[in-house]
């Protein structure tokens, strides 16, 4: 199940800035494979933020991108049950001239722990 950008922009640049703290370039979502295949996804928030409770803003996010139809619903809830968004503090990743994206890939082999 994949969600538009146009819920997912709002959602990184406004409202969890609105809510937790932080700007527009403090939040990035980031997709990996675990290394039995299984598909994670980690919501960065960037530590300058400060001190921000991690089951909270994974609950908001969840929430919010279930909010647009029954079937987003039914997703968002089976991402809670299943554990698969983490909240990670962490500097944004960007690219090789420095962009910050909203979505981004995790490098094979980053071992980056949350």
């Amino acid at each position: 199940m994949t969600f538009e950008d146009s819920e997912i922009i709002p959602l990184l640049e406004e409202l969890l800035p609105r809510t937790f703290g932080g700007g527009p370039t403090d939040y990035q979502l980031e997709e990996e494979e675990s290394a039995d295949g299984a598909p994670c996804l980690r919501l960065r928030v960037r530590p300058s933020v400060g001190d921000v409770d991690a089951e909270a803003v994974a609950k908001f996010f969840l929430e919010e991108i279930g909010k647009s139809s029954e079937i987003k619903r039914n997703m968002a809830a089976i991402w809670r049950q299943t554990g698969l968004l983490r909240v990670v503090r962490g500097e944004p990743r960007r690219t090789s001239s420095g962009k910050i994206l909203h979505l981004v890939a995790a490098s094979s082999g980053s071992g980056e722990q949350g």
